[in-house]
């Protein structure tokens, strides 16, 4: 039955399912795409559900992973490189960097 104006449209909760696509590995966006969920909340709150229900700890691919933080931003003409993104780079203040446009995107170099 079509929603009415107004009214709240839910997933159809399917724990076998959701369970399935967890164990093969997919990505929190292949879940939400293959299920028909419409928001990442709607979501957690199926796994919530189905991790209460089998008594065991699940863990979406990719779903933990900060976007914000592992992704650089354009802000103010500037490009900011967040300290997760260099986890592993001894880079120092004021370290100077080369930026250069290649066939393949942009290359970064710390000179």
């Amino acid at each position: 039955m079509p929603a009415k104006k107004g009214e709240r449209v839910e997933s159809k909760y399917d724990g076998e399912k959701l369970y399935a696509l967890i164990k093969e590995g997919k990505t929190m966006p292949e879940i939400m795409a293959t299920l028909g969920v419409k928001s990442k909340s709607t979501l957690m709150n199926h796994l919530m559900k189905l991790m209460i229900e089998k008594k065991e700890f699940l863990e979406i691919e990719g779903s933990s992973t900060r976007t914000r933080s592992t992704s650089p931003v354009y802000r103010g003409g500037k490009i900011v490189l967040g300290a997760n993104m260099l986890k592993g780079f001894e880079i120092e203040e004021g370290q100077k960097f080369v930026l250069k446009k290649t066939e393949d995107g942009l290359k970064l170099k710390m000179v």
